[in-house]
């Protein structure tokens, strides 16, 4: 192992801005848009994640609350309101909602809001407050249909009490599919579409289970981002049919060389992203090693052979899951600079 696989001895003390930048690239990282209110003045920024999010130009909106407050579904507002007063009032431990907003299109979309307040003043008052939004509309179509089943059903059950036999026999069969119907949702929630691999948000969801477990027993877990080189170029001289068919092969092929324990996601686009539970740095980097010389070695279809790069990370006494996550990113980052190559951090 060369010099790029020895950890640094440490970390350069990071200004007030650097950390909210950090910040700010983490929550881009696990959210579609993210918010930062200025109590004091009212003004509201907002990325452009969550314009896009929503369909509006960029920076196309008045920086304010009513800005928020006048994309509210009308249903959903009282609810919204008085979840985020009672934060607000220190009622609340938490602000965290489920409502719908408006597109600019005119039609809603579903999202989950989640704030808190991240600076305060002399007095102890609150100054400052971030939050992120996450589009969820898929997956509330389904619990909201699975609801009205649940009415349609109840409602039918009372008009044939009097056929206990033939009602417990209708039930039998309509638990069924509600039980196949909410499975599917739940795999579908998780599975990234193209490559059948764990999606962004399962992957979090993992991530932060082995964060817990390392919390209470101190295992060593390593983080490896990829990405296939030159992917670009794939899309542009086979088009985005081949381009898909070679995202499914390279799942696949990573898939094939790992424990049973480790987990991998697409993370997005040609990216791809691998959690090592029990596993140090070393070990973790000859892992990324030995799936480069895999990928390097294996022909794919129509293209060719292709290569990847890879950014190699674990986590330290005390790190938060974001900071690592842009300490591996860095080094993918890095590693893509000169491309087929394992680079640590």
């Amino acid at each position: 192992m060369d010099e790029r696989a020895s950890k640094p001895p440490g970390l350069l003390p990071l200004s007030r801005e650097d950390l909210e930048k950090t910040l700010r690239y983490a929550l881009e990282i696990v959210s579609d848009g993210i918010w930062d209110w200025n109590i004091a003045t009212n003004q509201v920024s907002r990325s452009a994640g969550w314009y896009l999010m929503l369909g509006y130009p960029p920076n196309s909106l008045p920086e304010s609350v009513d800005t928020w407050k006048g994309i509210i579904h009308p249903e959903d507002y009282p609810g919204v309101m008085a979840s985020f007063q009672a934060y607000l009032d220190g009622e609340s431990p938490e602000y965290c909602e489920e409502y719908r907003c408006r597109t600019y299109s005119g039609d809603y979309l579903w999202i989950s809001d989640r704030g808190r307040f991240v600076e305060f003043d002399e007095r102890g008052e609150p100054r400052r407050m971030i939050g992120a939004h996450h589009e969820i509309h898929q997956r509330k179509l389904v619990e909201l249909e699975l609801q009205q089943r649940n009415e349609e059903l109840f409602d039918w059950n009372l008009r044939l009490e009097e056929l206990v036999a033939e009602r417990t026999e209708a039930l039998h069969r309509v638990n069924q599919a509600l039980a196949l119907k909410m499975a599917e949702a739940q795999r579908l929630s998780e599975i990234d579409p193209l490559t059948g691999l764990y999606n962004r948000r399962k992957f979090e969801q993992c991530l932060h289970q082995e964060w817990m477990r390392r919390q209470r027993h101190g295992r060593s877990t390593a983080l490896v981002m990829i990405d296939i080189d030159h992917f670009k170029r794939i899309n542009d001289l086979f088009g985005h049919s081949i381009g898909d068919s070679v995202l499914v092969d390279f799942g696949h092929l990573i898939a094939g060389e790992l424990r049973e324990v480790d987990v991998l996601a697409r993370w997005g686009g040609e990216e791809f992203i691998l959690l090592l539970p029990e596993t140090a740095l070393e070990a973790a980097a000859a892992l990324a090693e030995r799936l480069r010389q895999r990928v390097r070695g294996q022909p794919f279809e129509v293209c060719g052979r292709l290569t990847a790069s890879f950014g190699v990370g674990v986590l330290d006494d005390g790190e938060t899951l974001d900071l690592l996550l842009c300490r591996v990113d860095d080094a993918l980052y890095r590693a893509k600079q000169r491309r087929d190559c394992v680079t640590c951090c």
